[in-house]
């Protein structure tokens, strides 16, 4: 007979007294951290250490009762010489990927002297048992059992006497499969359970460590250290996640995502988020549209949200939507027409040299709907503020003004630099206030070198030049345009704009009474149609670019 000391596939064995046995709780058993498959050396069996497959934890789980009923996994108890086989993938949580499973094997009731072998169904029968027992004993034993090819099973069988058998899994060892034509150039690990097929931790304290990293030095286009590809199609999915679990002791800047692009040349990207979908989001939508990245801070999302599609959305239910800090510009965003070529960028937080810093910065034009105004704090109430708001005209005027001396009926009031430097020569004007009395006051010359006055009186007067901008003096109030172009069907609503703006947009034609899109005027101007024609290009946009993507995929493969 075999000896009680004897172990299988020359793995880790071990005595475990208290087997869970009459539906108690099953203490869990210690596993190696990988397996590796035993391979034939010679005509000695040797462990191939350059494939090992990680081990995928589970909640201990009872697979096999002989004391149950009838059944695959039930009674009988096993006799003497009699093989029996066991399919473990599909139960307890062991997928049809796994290569090989941690058992512990418990017998009980035995009718006498014997002992347990256990192996890969379809298998070779091994030299070596998993335990040894005795008449009238209940005795454990644990072990990393191969698991059949195509079946998922293992045969049992009792040598000599007969005993009934658990069997207990606490976890599998994943399949794994290298590129034969280039081994080592590819590793895959599957799995099919809750949670992570592959976990790293870096659990040391002191320096800069890493769970996983990933580093590819590919010239190729679309390379990448890590690739995060989500295959579900539906639910809530990720490509990558990432998260920062330390909720109160983690370092200033730390991240649950951190990307870091070394490259001091070229367009290239520390983080780049792509959305193939061209769907925009409707109000009250959480989440918004689609987006490449999307920032949500943890308030949540705000009650309304935009109706267009974005290479970013910041979303803020209380705070801030989208912050971008920096010593020289915090925010840009670029325009580019059709063609491609840049038309402007607008600034947010640009430190422009002496000249800034500017809150807002814009190389083209500056539009609102709204009043442009500046405020400063009360002098007495911290309650209130004081607002001043800008001089509206139909032109870009520019102007002015200050105080001058009538010396023997004539003054002479120069021209500032600046005034001269961006200023027309054609359209200024000069209002003239006498100061302390009466007086008739007239300009005889007027350019933008110098203003010549003439009075009856030498008095002191003030006086306002208006002239107009030289690089737009050729603006036209009214013009065609579509700021107030509906972007879709279900475009934002009359609400955003104030009451007077609401009625003419009714008045109009633009929006119905109700604030739907009026799509009759939609189409009549070609509105309607210039949105589809967008929504097809984004989608066919999207499809070559996935498509693109996928063709770089199966080159990696």
């Amino acid at each position: 007979m075999l000896t009680r000391k004897a172990s299988f596939l020359g793995l880790i064995s071990f005595f475990l007294a208290g087997i869970a046995l009459g539906g108690e709780a099953i203490p869990n058993w210690p596993a190696p951290a990988t397996w590796s498959p035993a391979r034939t050396r010679g005509g000695l069996s040797a462990m191939d250490v350059t494939n090992p497959l990680p081990f995928i934890g589970l909640a201990p789980c009872r697979i096999a009762d002989t004391r149950n009923p009838p059944g695959p996994y039930g009674a009988p108890a096993l006799t003497g010489g009699v093989p029996r086989n066991f399919t473990l993938t599909g139960q307890c949580g062991i997928p049809s990927s796994a290569g090989a499973v941690s058992l512990n094997v418990t017998v009980t009731n035995t009718q006498g002297p014997g002992f347990i072998l256990i192996y890969p169904q379809g298998g070779s029968q091994p030299t070596v048992s998993t335990l040894n027992y005795v008449a009238n004993e209940t005795i454990a034993n644990a072990a990393v059992v191969p698991l059949g090819s195509g079946n998922g099973g293992i045969t049992v069988i009792a040598g000599v006497s007969g005993t009934d058998l658990i069997i207990d899994v606490n976890g599998y060892y994943a399949d794994s499969t290298f590129n034969q034509l280039a081994p080592g150039e590819y590793f895959e690990i599957q799995g099919s359970v809750v949670g992570a097929v592959i976990s790293g931790i870096n659990r040391q304290l002191a320096t800069l460590g890493y769970g996983v990293e990933g580093s590819s030095n590919s010239t190729g286009s679309g390379s990448a250290g890590v690739l995060g590809l989500e295959g579900a199609t539906t639910g809530l999915v990720y490509g990558v996640e990432g998260i920062l679990t330390s909720i109160t002791t983690a370092a200033n800047h730390s991240a649950g995502v951190y990307g870091q692009s070394q490259t001091s040349t070229g367009y290239t990207y520390g983080v780049q988020g792509h959305s193939f979908s061209t769907t925009g989001g409707g109000t009250g939508i959480p989440g918004g549209a689609a987006a490449g990245v999307a920032g949500v801070e943890a308030s949540g999302f705000p009650a309304g949200s935009s109706n267009l599609a974005a290479g970013v959305l910041g979303a803020s239910k209380t705070r801030v939507g989208v912050q971008g800090d920096s010593s020289n510009v915090g925010v840009r965003g670029d325009s580019y027409d059709s063609a491609g070529n840049f038309v402007t960028a607008g600034l947010l937080g640009f430190n422009g040299g002496v000249g800034g810093p500017y809150g807002v910065f814009s190389t083209g034009n500056f539009t609102a709907t709204g009043t442009k105004m500046f405020i400063e704090p009360h002098p007495t109430d911290p309650s209130k503020v004081v607002r001043f708001v800008s001089l509206e005209g139909n032109e870009s005027g520019t102007y002015f003004r200050g105080s001058a001396q009538i010396v023997n009926g004539t003054a002479v009031i120069p021209v500032p630099e600046e005034f001269r430097m961006v200023t027309d020569e054609e359209g200024l004007t000069v209002q003239l206030t006498p100061v302390g009395t009466l007086a008739t006051m007239c300009v005889v010359s007027e350019d933008l070198n110098q203003i010549v006055v003439r009075s009856n009186r030498d008095i002191k007067f003030h006086y306002q030049v208006n002239g107009i901008r030289r690089a737009y003096k050729d603006f036209v109030p009214i013009v065609d345009g579509q700021e107030f172009m509906p972007n879709s069907p279900s475009a934002v609503p009359l609400g955003s704009y104030p009451a007077e703006i609401r009625q003419r947009l009714v008045a109009n034609g633009t929006y119905n009474a109700d604030s739907t899109v009026n799509m009759e005027t939609a189409e009549r101007l070609g509105w309607a149609k210039a949105s589809r024609d967008r929504e097809e290009q984004a989608k066919a946009a999207a499809a070559a670019s996935a498509a693109a993507h996928a063709a770089g995929l199966a080159d990696r493969r």
